[in-house]
C-alpha cells in the first residue's frame, strides 16, 4: 500500500537499537527525531532521555503516537504534527541530539537546514547510500561535491552502517546507511563560500581557474592573480580542492569584488 507521503518505514528491531545506539543518549539528553513515523525509534528513545520531541508531517502517524504516549501515561514526549522544514528549533533547548530515518524526497534539504544550528551536539540520521556517501566524501573522490563540503564546515562524520531494503516496509529501492555527525558549533561561513562551491561543482570539469574566472565577473588574470597567491595550481579541478582551499579562495575573491566596486 502506497504511503501518503512516501514513507518507507524502519521494521528491523535490531537495526533499530543499533541507530539509537549509535548516539550515545543520556538521561540528561534532549532529543529531537524528525519524522518519528510509526515509532520504532521513538519507543526505544524515549525511555533513557530527559525529553523527546518529535516532528511529523503526516497527521494520522501523529494522532498514532499521541495516542500510544497518552495511553501509557508518558509524560517525557511531546509530537508535533508539522512540516520540519517550516519547523523552528527551539535555541533554548540544552544538550540536544537528533535522530532520524530521514525521508529520501527531502533529507538533504533538512540536512542543509539543521547543519549550521549551533543548539545541537550530535546527530544520526539514515539515508540513501549513494547520499551518505557524499556527505562524508573526502577531496579527489567521485562522491564529492558541494553537500560534502558544507558537511565538512558544520559537522565531524562518520558512516556506520549500511541497511538492506528488505528492513523496511514498503521496501525502497535503494539501499540504505546510518551516518553519525557531530556539531563543530562553526561560525558564520564567508557569505561567498557556499555560493562558490556551488558554483564550482555546478562546471566540476572543468578547472578552478575557469571557475574563479566565471564567478562575479571576474576575468582569468583575476584568477590567476588569486589561485598564484595561494600557491594552487589552476589546473586543478573543483573536486580535488580542500575546505580550507575554498575558503582561502573565496577570501581572495571577496577582496577582489570589493576592490572592483
Amino acid at each position: 500500500m502506497r504511503q501518503k507521503y512516501g514513507q518507507n518505514f524502519l521494521v528491523d528491531n535490531n537495526i533499530a537499537k543499533n541507530i539509537v545506539r549509535s548516539l550515545n543518549l543520556s538521561t540528561i539528553d534532549n532529543v529531537l527525531e524528525i519524522g518519528p513515523g510509526k515509532g520504532i525509534l521513538t519507543k526505544l528513545v524515549q525511555p533513557g532521555v530527559k525529553f523527546l520531541t518529535c516532528v511529523d508531517i503526516d497527521l494520522q502517524l501523529v494522532d498514532s503516537l499521541k495516542r500510544y504516549f497518552a495511553f501509557n501515561n508518558i509524560k517525557n514526549v511531546k509530537i508535533v504534527n508539522e512540516d520540519f522544514l517550516k519547523y523552528e528549533m527551539l535555541e533554548e533547548q540544552s544538550n540536544l541530539k537528533i535522530i532520524s530515518n530521514l525521508p529520501y524526497n527531502v533529507g538533504t534539504a533538512i540536512l542543509q537546514k539543521v547543519l549550521p544550528l549551533n543548539n545541537w551536539s550530535e546527530a544520526v540520521f539514515m539515508l540513501q547510500k549513494e547520499v551518505v556517501a557524499r556527505l562524508a566524501a573526502k577531496p579527489g573522490s567521485k562522491d564529492y561535491g558541494y553537500i560534502s563540503i558544507f558537511t565538512s564546515y558544520y559537522t565531524e562524520s562518520e558512516i556506520l552502517f549500511d541497511v538492506s531494503p528488505k528492513c523496511f516496509s514498503p521496501q525502497p529501492k535503494v539501499v540504505s546507511s546510518v551516518i553519525r555527525l557531530k556539531n563543530k558549533i562553526s561560525k558564520e561561513p564567508n557569505p561567498l563560500l557556499f555560493e562558490f562551491v556551488k558554483h564550482a561543482f555546478s562546471m566540476r570539469r572543468k578547472t578552478i581557474l575557469n571557475a574563479i574566472a566565471s564567478f562575479k565577473e571576474l576575468d582569468k588574470s583575476k584568477g590567476l592573480e588569486i589561485v598564484n597567491n595561494l600557491k594552487i595550481s589552476p589546473l586543478l579541478r573543483p573536486a580535488n580542492l580542500s575546505i580550507l582551499d575554498f575558503l582561502s579562495l573565496t577570501i581572495e575573491i571577496k577582496k577582489y569584488t570589493i576592490c572592483r566596486v
